[in-house]
């Protein structure tokens, strides 16, 4: 709230301080607006003001027939808010989801005197995973994979520094945060304690006397690392319906963890003309001091997980550019608009660093008896023009462990995903 009363005073002032700086009002044209992807309102020199809307409703089928809270239809994504510049070196974001349960997404200031060298503060994402860090809009598949939706952090409090190297090959980004993000938390339950969080990705084959599409591929890695109070705070398995699969069925159920929250991230991103290549392995180890039956230190609980996703634009975009300004797009221009094919493989565990005695499913075993899932998504994806996309998702996910899958003796499971997208 406090950056966004620092935006509105400041817009509120933009006029009287362009009339300070030029009394005669020759270089500052006052306040303009102006319509291109989306309305945007210019003070002058002094600051702009881009109004966005982000609408995402989805329709949703399983098989097996699974209830959730969503039910068939779920207007899943309800946002608004303003982004610019302001005082030429400060860049500024304001989102907020129309509901009444933590509202407030990305509010935050970032001061780019050097390009070097940047400082963003405020609440965002803690630079981690690929696939959490790219923007909702311009996600592959309606869902992100299960390693960055439950693995990664999310949002929180905090200031980092970032900036890019070597014509923009190296970018980097480090920072504190005060927790270690919305992922983690259940209900009051706030997880982990103050986070540092940092992130490299660059291009270091674009070095090598190599083929200039090979010299595109860019590698990153990352890692977060926090306390965890003593409680069941440890991160839980759930599949593409939100129904958990680790450690119970039950939601409220957690593992009993206490000490250091490791996270370790490496990511690959390729992405040649209409086609694209992605994949991440997230590994996260939580320390479990004393939460033993008789108080005594337990093996670390592990969560891993990865996955490899491809898409191939068949109409022929760029996908670095972006599919969300088609070629001849839909309906004005009588074409196609832009059509692209998608597939993604992905597994997530759950376990111990150790395997003592024998494997049980309770909060403080020593040796946790593991489970995973395993996911096949299918999907096409079909960008009307730079504001509409359609999206179409065949999901199949198969249980290790049976008996914890929301249905017991089930472990083959199907989702059919629709989602209709707009966004200005």
């Amino acid at each position: 709230m406090r950056w966004l009363w620092l935006a509105v005073l400041l817009f509120h002032a933009a006029p009287a301080v362009a009339a300070q700086n030029d009394p005669g009002g020759k270089s500052s044209p006052g306040i303009t607006l102006r319509m291109g992807r989306r309305p945007s309102l210019r003070l002058g020199k002094i600051a702009r003001i881009d109004f966005r809307l982000k609408f995402q409703g989805d329709f949703r089928g399983f098989s097996p027939q699974l209830e959730t809270k969503a039910g068939l239809f779920d207007l899943h994504r309800r946002r608004i808010g303003v982004e610019g510049t302001f005082l030429k070196h400060f860049e500024y974001e304001v989102e907020r989801e129309l509901r009444r349960e933590d509202p407030w997404r990305d509010v935050f200031v970032n001061f780019r005197y050097l390009r070097d060298f940047q400082i963003k503060a405020g609440k965002f994402k803690l630079p981690f995973s690929l696939d959490q860090l790219t923007a909702p809009a311009d996600l592959d598949f309606i869902f992100r994979s299960r390693a960055a939706e439950l693995l990664s952090p999310g949002r929180d409090l905090g200031i980092t520094a970032h900036g890019r190297f070597f014509r923009r090959g190296l970018h980097y980004e480090g920072g504190l945060f005060l927790r270690d993000g919305e992922n983690a938390r259940l209900g009051d339950n706030p997880g982990a304690e103050r986070t540092f969080a940092a992130r490299v990705t660059g291009a270091p084959l674009r070095l090598l006397p190599l083929p200039s599409r090979l010299k595109t591929i860019e590698l990153g890695g990352a890692f977060t690392s926090s306390t965890v109070p003593e409680g069941p705070k440890g991160l839980p398995g759930r599949m593409i319906s939100r129904r958990n699969i680790f450690p119970d069925p039950d939601p409220d159920l957690r593992m009993f963890v206490r000490g250091q929250r490791l996270r370790l991230g490496a990511e690959l991103s390729w992405m040649p003309g209409p086609f694209s290549v992605k994949g991440e392995f997230l590994h996260v180890r939580d320390q479990r001091r004393g939460q033993g039956l008789r108080g005594d230190d337990l093996p670390d609980y592990l969560c891993r997980g990865w996955y490899l996703a491809g898409a191939w634009a068949v109409t022929g975009e760029s996908k670095r550019e972006g599919l969300d300004k088609p070629r001849r797009d839909f309906p004005r221009e009588r074409g196609p608009g832009a059509v692209e094919l998608a597939m993604r493989y992905e597994q997530i565990r759950f376990g111990s660093s150790e395997h003592p005695g024998r494997p049980l499913r309770h909060q403080r075993a020593a040796n946790i008896l593991s489970n995973s899932d395993r996911v096949w998504t299918f999907g096409v994806n079909w960008y009307w023009n730079r504001w509409v996309k359609i999206q179409f998702n065949g999901v199949r996910e198969r249980i290790e462990d049976a008996q914890r899958s929301p249905i017991p003796g089930r472990e083959r499971f199907w989702a059919r995903l629709v989602r209709l997208q707009f966004v200005m």
